[in-house]
């Protein structure tokens, strides 16, 4: 039996995804499921849910809930971490702010003004969570999802380097996904091999091959057959593919244009490479639909509660790696963890998104091999970049903010010094109340 802590356990979204897989684990019969938010309504909702689901399913789990932090980690095994800080008003602003100065990007949580921003209000509140958890449940796993990974948990690892932080995401499903990958061969699924090797930076990782079943690589079928303007740039340009294409575009900014003409607002114009700027309208619909859901089910409102209908967007890895780890299992998955060698041309202490076995020995990286030089070259000028911003975060060094968005290569590709000062000023008041460390007295 194990105790399953979750941090945003409010979340409508990510939550009923979660306990899908919670009561379909037989190795997690017996567990506690512990949700820990600071929306106390949102968590009741979640509560309420998560009880339903369980006496629904006759699952053998135990839900409790609460509103402190350092309390619902006391014992825990497993901590998943999935918070937003300031919402879906803040992620707005990290769209729009930067767009005019001229940085324009597709989803702004990964690097970039706006993966810088996102950062910078997130890296404090998750700070917190791994000093409790190096004093109230030392032996735990951190897993977190919320973005930007890769700055996230460089800035976990340095703060705590004891914990064992994990940073995961739904594109690492891919390169284990066989029907997902044929399509891009135009071939049957049971022609390919998986899972792939994978090598990069959270968002902007590539798997280094795809095997046919009869030895043969499928880059040259993806390369010519391939439906996506962004594989088939990977695939010529550096000769591996991209997984998590809309945000990789986000690390080139040759890759970051629009084709309708920016007239003030970002949100939802076309841009190069058959993607769209992310909207929060359509965002807030999508959200507030599934709060509603869960509101009338938790209050015994409308249609009976059904897994089926639960919000399934995204793969969530989580649970099998945890059954993994427990089982030893030895299965091959992508995580975001500190280099060591893995990728031979890239920082030892980078964290990266690597393929890595899951057993009784804990995470163990695989070592992949060496990146294209030329690609691997612009991941380290973006490490640097997070690198910078991990320890702005936890310092509150405003030097090392600014530093932080001149090393980043989408800020600096479009805006001169003077221009970056003003921005991230403008970016910094903005958020003012969610950057505590940026303006003590």
């Amino acid at each position: 039996m194990s105790k399953i802590t979750i941090i945003g356990g409010g979340s409508s979204t990510f939550v009923p995804q979660l306990m899908r897989l919670f009561l379909g684990s037989e190795v997690l019969k017996g567990s506690t499921i512990t949700l820990m938010d600071v929306d106390a309504h949102r968590l009741e909702v979640m509560d309420r849910l998560c009880r339903i689901l369980v006496e629904k399913e006759g699952a053998e789990l135990k839900i409790e809930s609460t509103t402190d932090r350092r309390a619902s980690l006391v014992g825990a095994d497993y901590v998943i971490t999935a918070i937003s800080v300031g919402g879906m008003d803040a992620w707005e602003k990290d769209i729009e702010i930067p767009a005019k100065y001229g940085v324009y990007m597709v989803v702004a949580d990964s690097i970039g003004p706006g993966g810088i921003m996102r950062a910078f209000r997130h890296i404090p509140a998750l700070a917190k969570v791994v000093e409790d958890v190096s004093e109230v449940a030392p032996n735990a796993w951190v897993f977190n999802y919320t973005n930007p990974v890769s700055s996230i948990v460089t800035a976990l690892l340095r703060h705590r380097p004891a914990v064992k932080t994990v940073g995961l995401c739904s594109c690492v499903s891919i390169p284990r996904n066989a029907s997902y990958l044929s399509q891009w061969a135009q071939i049957p699924p049971e022609e390919i091999v998986t899972p792939a090797p994978m090598a990069g930076l959270n968002h902007c990782a590539f798997m280094l091959d795809v095997r046919l079943r009869s030895g043969e690589s499928a880059f040259p079928l993806m390369a010519e057959r391939a439906n996506n303007a962004v594989i088939r740039w990977g695939l010529q340009t550096y000769g591996v593919l991209p997984y998590c294409w809309s945000h990789v575009t986000e690390f080139f900014p040759m890759l970051s244009q629009l084709v309708e003409p920016y007239q003030g607002r970002l949100q939802g114009l076309e841009m190069k490479y058959d993607l769209h700027v992310h909207g929060m309208e359509r965002e807030r619909a999508r959200v507030c639909k599934w709060e509603k859901l869960a509101e009338d089910w938790a209050a015994g409102v409308g249609e009976p509660v059904s897994l089926n209908v639960l919000p399934g967007a995204e793969a969530i890895e989580v649970v099998e790696i945890i059954e993994s780890l427990r089982t030893n299992r030895n299965e091959l998955f992508g995580v975001n963890v500190l280099n060591r060698g893995a990728i031979p041309n890239l920082p030892d202490d980078a964290v990266v998104e690597v393929t890595s076995v899951a057993g009784a020995y804990g995470l163990l990286s695989v070592q992949v091999g060496a990146l294209p030089e030329p690609l691997a070259a612009t991941l380290r000028g973006h490490i640097a970049a997070q690198q910078l911003t991990a320890a702005a975060a936890l310092s509150g060094d405003r030097k090392l903010a600014l530093q932080a968005f001149v090393q980043d290569p989408q800020t600096q590709a479009r805006l001169d010094r003077d221009d970056i000062v003003k921005m991230m000023d403008e970016l910094f008041e903005a958020h003012r109340r969610d950057l505590p460390q940026f303006f003590a007295d």
